[in-house]
């Protein structure tokens, strides 16, 4: 997937895309990447954000999620932060309207989060002076079927091998639990 990238990019593409993200992250407040893998393990589709850095929270992460419905999570995310509460490892967002549908934020702490995800927020947080390793949190979904996590015993793999673990352990004890409205 790298070397597609590395063949198609030169300096005007690179710019004419960053000024892309930069016109979004100015009217929205935020923007975000959809990355579509070719299916197998290795290249799978995610999506994540830049500029949640500017309202002093971590930009997010999620894998194989509908780019429609992600893109709401985003926005649901975004309006918490922006409301002073914080986005924190642990935080449990609930849709009680959809019968048992959350998702739990996870502070990514593995490498792999910024050597062969979150290129354009990277990149988004050199131009703000913030360095190479913005904070990343993943949000982590359970199985629809059984309500597992990656983290718990007997999670089904296609669930756990369907968003690779960018965090570490479980969840720490007493994160929030917030409920969203439809």
């Amino acid at each position: 997937m790298l070397q597609r990238f590395r063949d198609w990019i030169d300096d005007a593409r690179l710019q004419a895309h960053d000024s892309s993200l930069l016109k979004k992250i100015k009217k929205f407040g935020w923007t975000a990447t959809y990355v579509y893998g070719d299916g197998d393990e290795d290249h799978q589709d995610f999506a994540y954000t830049l500029g949640f850095s500017d309202f002093a929270a971590p930009e997010l992460i999620v894998f194989n999620f509908d780019p429609q419905l992600v893109n709401g999570l985003f926005w649901q995310y975004f309006e918490y932060q922006k409301s002073g509460r914080g986005l924190v490892d642990g935080l449990v967002f609930r849709i009680p309207e959809m019968d048992g549908f959350e998702c739990t934020l996870r502070k990514a702490v593995k490498p792999q989060t910024w050597e062969r995800h979150v290129f354009d927020t990277i990149r988004y947080s050199r131009m703000q002076g913030r360095g190479n390793r913005p904070e990343v949190m993943q949000i982590v979904w359970p199985s629809a079927a059984t309500g597992q996590y990656p983290w718990s015993p007997g999670c089904p793999e296609t669930v756990i091998t369907s968003q690779p673990a960018l965090f570490e352990g479980n969840p720490p004890a007493g994160a929030p639990m917030v409920d969203l409205p439809l």
